[in-house]
């Protein structure tokens, strides 16, 4: 007899944010025409969708992703992402706890929706893009942000895709993200986002959606990248013509390719 799988635990879809300033009330309107709630005092910047199930201490977050109000407790996912970008993609960076010949070791890998948004119909497919061994000398902090900064300035830095709405997949500082989105803060060292893109969080614990699908992808990419590094030595690989960040370097591993 096969075993019964165990109950999903209930997912909450919400609607967050938080107001610009210290406030003692809050107003709850109501658009007569749409039916559609709004809280006045909330600052429309910080308002995010967000899926979450509930634990002991604090809630899972599966994904948070920017919106522009409670409409989209009624749409659907793909509609959600719809409305606020044009093409998406996804980054993940891992990182060995021990130096190797006295190199940080951190696997960076980047996946992509190929096509628009807009054109998606049935289930959305994402592909591989490129993938990058970082090696740190020195103490360049996070190495996640250097892997944000590739997808920045060498992936979604092209002719066509700065003129599109671009959503940047990461699993990592979600506490920052309404900030760096507000470009009030810099999303490594001093560089803010550029206008046309925003960070979307996922996380890789659970198959809710394929923005989840797709950074497990590179979680487990990046993971054999490191594992193939371990077993063969840094002094075997054909490196060459990395791209500088502080006391890391980042090297393309693999033909990879550009986004459009």
């Amino acid at each position: 007899m096969s075993k019964k799988k165990p109950n999903k635990i209930p997912r909450n879809h919400y609607v967050v944010g938080h107001t610009a300033g210290l406030v003692s009330t809050l107003t709850l309107a109501v658009d007569p025409v749409t039916g559609l709630p709004s809280v006045l005092e909330l600052d429309p910047t910080s308002l995010r969708s967000q899926v979450s199930y509930a634990r002991n201490k604090t809630d899972k977050v599966l994904t948070s992703s920017p919106t522009d109000g409670f409409a989209a407790l009624g749409e659907t996912f793909i509609d959600r992402l719809r409305k606020k970008f044009d093409y998406l993609i996804a980054v993940d960076t891992n990182t060995e706890l021990e130096r190797t010949d006295g190199y940080r070791v951190s696997a960076c890998c980047i996946c992509c929706v190929p096509d628009p948004l807009v054109s998606i119909t049935g289930q959305t497919q994402y592909e591989h893009l490129a993938a990058y061994l970082i090696l740190d000398s020195g103490d360049e902090g996070n190495a996640e942000l250097l892997g944000w900064h590739l997808v920045v300035a060498r992936h979604a830095n092209t002719p066509f895709l700065r003129t599109q709405r671009v959503g940047v997949v990461v699993d990592s500082e979600l506490g920052d993200h309404v900030a760096i989105n507000n470009r009030t803060k810099p999303y490594y060292r001093d560089h803010l986002l550029p206008d046309n893109m925003s960070l979307i969080y996922a996380s890789d614990a659970a198959a809710e959606t394929f923005l989840n699908g797709m950074i497990k992808m590179n979680d487990k990419n990046a993971s054999e990248l490191i594992k193939a590094v371990k077993q063969k030595g840094l002094s075997t690989l054909p490196l060459h013509s990395g791209v500088k960040l502080g006391t890391a370097t980042c090297y393309a591993i693999g033909s990879g390719k550009q986004e459009k």
